[in-house]
């Protein structure tokens, strides 16, 4: 019974928001290579490459690497840089703190996550960046495939005044490919809020990891 009803929310609920402003279609690809080790640190690694103007050109490639340090069950807290770049001499690079936090009840997963971003490279400014994600998973029994929603805010931080500029809404599915081996598949609405010319944008992903 479960299962008949949270699927088809999913996989419906994204329709609720495809009105508006420009819209644009995009394709996003990561890679993720991870090891734990003494059941309190994380170490990985990840690229990624998107796609966007519905799909006809590169947006961005990125690699990523970084560290978490899990002091208790249910929070997980470290740092990592990013490196973005487009292939059209611009550059980004982020210094990134996380908190992330997990509560699992019954067979729901219920994940918080807190960024605070550094930005540099795109000019002689720096800016800062908020972002706060909540995630909501859902265990279906003798189902091959997990669906999660969560709901991303993006503000940025500036002398004058702090700002909505993006908010994000994915619908998607998680899968254990094996024993080390893991995929998300999802969709993602994104608004752009507060912005020259803003785009609300379509997004398909693909995520896997591997660990070991």
């Amino acid at each position: 019974m479960a299962r008949k009803i949270i699927v088809p929310i999913l996989l419906f609920s994204p329709c609720l928001f495809c009105f508006g402003q420009d819209t644009d279609v995009e394709l996003w690809l990561a890679a993720q290579i991870r090891t734990d080790f003494k059941k309190k640190f994380r170490l990985y690694y990840e690229q990624g490459y998107r796609r966007d103007e519905f799909l006809t050109k590169t947006k961005t490639f990125y690699f990523e690497t970084g560290g978490f340090y899990k002091p208790w069950k249910f929070l997980w807290i470290g740092p990592y840089y990013r490196y973005y770049n487009d292939f059209k001499g611009s550059s980004l690079n982020h210094l990134v703190g996380v908190l992330l936090l997990r509560e699992e009840l019954k067979r729901f997963d219920l994940r918080s996550r807190t960024r605070y971003i550094i930005q540099f490279g795109g000019g002689d400014e720096t800016d800062h960046y908020l972002r706060e994600r909540i995630t909501a998973a859902y265990d279906i029994k003798k189902f091959k495939f997990n669906p999660f929603i969560n709901t991303e805010f993006i503000f940025h931080l500036q002398p004058q005044k702090t700002e909505n500029e993006q908010i994000r809404l994915d619908i998607g599915v998680e899968r254990s490919l094996a024993k080390n081996h893991g995929i998300d598949i999802y969709y993602r609405y994104c608004i752009e809020r507060n912005v020259n010319n803003p785009i609300n944008s379509h997004i398909f992903g693909i995520d896997y990891v591997f660990e070991f």
